[in-house]
């Protein structure tokens, strides 16, 4: 066998591994920092001090989006590596069916 074909297969494998890390990270922190910032955002709890207005009224759902994903992103551990260990085996066997169903594999 060919020892580029083994690089190049062990580099994808490591390229879907970090992507479905990432995506993990995403998807956790969309639903469970998504939804905490959604609640702070709509409490009760707002003053006149640190209020943005209108344009925190309009762009604010955004805002949380942006910040839920990068939250999860840079979380450690915890939900998202449960979640990664859960779905990495499954990649795992859906590329090695995928590899075996190719043409010219």
């Amino acid at each position: 066998m060919n020892s580029s074909v083994i690089t190049d297969s062990s580099s994808t494998n490591f390229a879907r591994g970090e992507a479905l890390r990432t995506t993990t990270r995403e998807l956790v922190g969309s639903v469970f920092y998504g939804t905490l910032l959604k609640t702070l955002r709509n409490s009760a709890l707002k003053g006149p001090i640190g209020h943005g207005g209108r344009g925190e009224e309009a762009f604010g759902a955004y805002l949380d989006g942006i910040l839920a994903q990068r939250m999860g992103r840079a979380t450690q551990g915890g939900v998202a590596d449960l979640l990664y260990a859960h779905l990495s085996p499954q990649q795992e066997r859906m590329a090695a069916l995928n590899a075996h169903t190719e043409p010219g594999a």
